[in-house]
């Protein structure tokens, strides 16, 4: 046997056994996600955390409302390609968005997720979120990152096989514009508050 496909079954048979490992771990308060070949285990959010993803569903739920889609906390994202899952903190689909299983929606059927930067998931989602949601071609990721100095909101667009091709970055005050099908500026002072 070449040593290419050796190494393909050993990958995939190491990456079934965290695919088991993941969906049998049930931590009541806990976000279990499978990202860059590691199962990640992250405690429940603080306050500050909370409140901007309550100022963010603020901002989106017109938009959400007039359009009928679906706001989700604690569902996860698949991405196909890797098969990673990823449970971002706040995500919007559509109403018919293709799923994977009750848990889980495909990561290309979603408008946008969501992440809120807290100090034990900093590389997380400032980097292998990035290339995991792209790599899902999530169309929008949205990083509210209050430890940044200074604090700022990232929009990341235009995914590619392992990057976003467009990056907004603002400070706390300056507006930031969610493009169609949203069609807002979001108040990053808000977010960031």
């Amino acid at each position: 046997m070449p040593a290419t496909d050796w190494a393909a079954r050993v990958e995939e048979a190491e990456l079934a056994d965290l695919e088991q490992i993941w969906r049998t771990l049930d931590l009541p308060g806990h976000r279990v996600e499978l990202i860059d070949g590691q199962v990640v285990v992250s405690p429940t959010a603080s306050r500050w955390h909370s409140n901007a993803i309550d100022e963010l569903i603020d901002a989106l739920i017109d938009v959400k409302r007039y359009n009928g889609w679906k706001l989700h906390t604690w569902l996860a994202v698949h991405i196909e390609a890797t098969r990673e899952r990823l449970i971002p903190d706040l995500m919007i689909a559509p109403k018919d968005a293709p799923g994977f299983s009750d848990e889980e929606l495909l990561a290309h059927g979603l408008l946008l997720a969501a992440e809120v930067v807290s100090p034990s998931s900093r590389g997380r989602d400032r980097v292998a979120k990035v290339r995991a949601y792209a790599r899902g071609r999530v169309p929008l990721y949205l990083l509210i990152d209050q430890l940044a100095d200074p604090a700022t909101v990232t929009l990341f667009s235009d995914p590619a096989e392992s990057s976003y091709r467009g990056c907004q970055v603002a400070t706390a005050g300056q507006p930031l514009q969610l493009p169609e099908p949203f069609g807002i500026a979001l108040d990053t002072r808000r977010l960031l508050g």
